[in-house]
């Protein structure tokens, strides 16, 4: 008796199981398909920080003699013309009395030298002491030319812009005396900007200079420019705990100051690519379903590069063969599909 109830529940087992298979197999499912594709896709490291002015287009404004400030012209933040008044000054009184220190013995050389010249003629004079009075002559002149190339001829001096920019800083007010080479004002150029990223060190790999960068503005997204990377620095910061990378802008509307989002485009290369929605995933295993036969059928496959809503796939795979983009959540391996019309 035993074995016949035994006999009857392997029975309705087995019978269960293969109802279920049946099921599986009947059930039809609407789905939505998109062929896999060739397509040349991008890997993009992104960064954030800020734009400034690159260190090589900043200029300092002085003068190479002592002075005082009569009128500061501009202020920090300004956008100056090439040409334009920056400061004036005028000429310290120690200056000017150089100059005319400097005018005078050049004055009393020519007229030694003159001297003596006429005294070697009439033999009154040895050929040393002529030597002697053309070397002070000499020396004289120069000490004058000097004085003339630092503008100590000059009472009332100006400074201004080298080049179209922006005042980074003024270090200075009417009524100061400043020292011959003081840095008074700051200029730096208008279209040599630098935008300073911060790039986590998992993304690190493959940074290089050269390569291509989109920038946005962080506050503004219409605010927008593209750039090249000019280095990335070879450790990580230890204040950010990123990978700075210097990126050299090269064109659009970014100002000095403006917080970045910068996109590094790393990779570029031609693959196998799927729609992003039609990867699934189970754990650390990539899948999607290919249709064949109104049929769906599950793919395990290893995902790359990821780009504007594609992925890069590698697996049992070819071009042009349909794989499931919607209604893939409801699939199981083997299930009947129905393709829904697009």
């Amino acid at each position: 008796m035993k074995k016949i109830v035994l006999a009857m529940g392997l029975s309705c087992c087995a019978a269960g199981a293969a109802f279920a298979q049946e099921a599986t197999a009947q059930a039809s499912a609407l789905v939505q398909t998109v062929a896999a594709q060739q397509r040349v896709l991008t890997r993009t490291v992104t960064g954030f920080g800020a734009v400034a002015f690159a260190p090589g287009g900043v200029v300092n404004g002085n003068f190479a003699k002592a002075g005082r400030v009569v009128r500061v012209a501009v202020a920090a933040g300004e956008r100056v013309r090439r040409g334009e008044v920056l400061i004036e000054i005028a000429a310290d009184p120690s200056a000017s009395l150089a100059y005319a220190q400097a005018g005078d013995a050049a004055r009393y050389a020519r007229q030694e030298m003159a001297r003596t010249r006429s005294l070697f003629a009439r033999q009154l004079a040895t050929r040393a002491q002529l030597d002697a009075a053309q070397r002070a002559l000499a020396d004289a002149e120069h000490a004058l030319a000097a004085q003339r190339a630092m503008g100590a001829q000059i009472g009332r001096d100006r400074l201004v812009a080298p080049f179209d920019g922006t005042v980074v800083s003024v270090a200075a007010v009417p009524g100061d005396r400043f020292a011959a080479g003081a840095n008074l004002v700051q200029v730096a150029r208008a279209d040599r900007l630098r935008a300073m990223l911060g790039v986590e060190s998992a993304d690190g790999r493959g940074l290089r200079p050269g390569l291509a960068v989109a920038l946005v503005s962080v506050s503004d997204p219409r605010s927008t420019g593209t750039g090249t990377v000019a280095w990335v620095g070879g450790g990580i910061d230890p204040q950010t705990g990123l990978i700075p990378v210097a990126v050299r802008v090269e064109s659009g509307s970014l100002l000095a100051g403006a917080r970045v989002r910068g996109d590094i485009a790393v990779t570029r290369r031609r693959v196998l690519a799927v729609p992003r929605q039609a990867v699934l995933r189970e754990g650390s295993q990539a899948y999607l379903f290919q249709v064949a036969d109104r049929r769906a059928h599950r793919v395990a496959v290893q995902t790359g590069i990821e780009d504007a809503g594609w992925t890069e796939v590698r697996g049992r795979l070819a071009s042009g063969e349909p794989v499931v983009v919607l209604g893939n959540y409801e699939l199981q391996d083997g299930m009947t599909v129905r393709e829904e019309s697009r």
